[in-house]
């Protein structure tokens, strides 16, 4: 359960990890935080956030008595998979 709860949320969060980034990197060139860009990158990446550590929570509770250091681990390993594909993927693909 644990496995297949943070895949789907590594994927969901691609998107809110695709504006932090085009957030972050245009910061030096506008002069600073664009209001409407923070108005919706911020809580975006915060509601995620959010809902990414109540769901590993209550897989916590559901999963068995294992160390919860191993837990947390794998649920961030596991939700950051699918980010950390896409560049694999594309020097496997030869688009670098």
């Amino acid at each position: 359960m644990t496995v297949i709860a943070n895949l789907c949320l590594g994927v969901i969060g691609l998107f809110p990890l695709f504006l932090l980034t085009v957030y972050v990197s245009n910061l030096g060139r506008a002069g600073g935080a664009p209001l409407g860009w923070t108005l919706v990158v911020v809580p975006l990446t915060v509601g995620f956030g959010a809902l990414w550590f109540l769901v590993n929570r209550g897989l916590r509770k559901l999963t068995a008595p294992a160390p919860a250091r191993r837990h947390w681990w794998l649920a961030v390993l596991l939700t950051s998979a699918p980010a950390l594909c896409l560049p694999v993927g594309a020097l496997v693909s030869g688009a670098f």
